[in-house]
């Protein structure tokens, strides 16, 4: 709503009739307005067409990822459990006594 009333005040404010020379052609009696609008249109058309291949590389990596960590979720779900709280069971293998870890 705000961004309409903005729009009516800018294009009551720039009635003014201009030529347009583009290339080859020579357009008269142009109003301003209509100028401006048309070029902020065109710029941002041309912005989102030159973005959009980034955007689209953007979102097949993020596909790629989250399909990654759904692999690594599930292998990690279906991993054997460690048995000791470190990772790595302090066993001695030769049964020796003389072991500074046997209880």
């Amino acid at each position: 709503m705000i961004l309409a009333l903005l729009l009516v005040i800018f294009t009551l404010q720039n009635t003014v009739l201009i030529t347009l020379n583009v290339f080859f052609w020579k357009i008269t009696d142009v109003p301003l307005v209509l100028t401006l609008i048309v070029c902020i249109i065109l710029g941002a058309v041309l912005a989102l067409s030159f973005a959009y291949p980034k955007l689209w590389k953007l979102k097949g990596q993020l596909k790629e990822r989250q399909r990654k960590i759904k692999e690594l979720e599930l292998s990690r779900a279906h991993a054997p459990e460690k048995t000791h709280i470190e990772g790595i069971e302090m066993t001695d293998e030769n049964d020796d006594d003389s072991s500074f870890f046997k209880e």
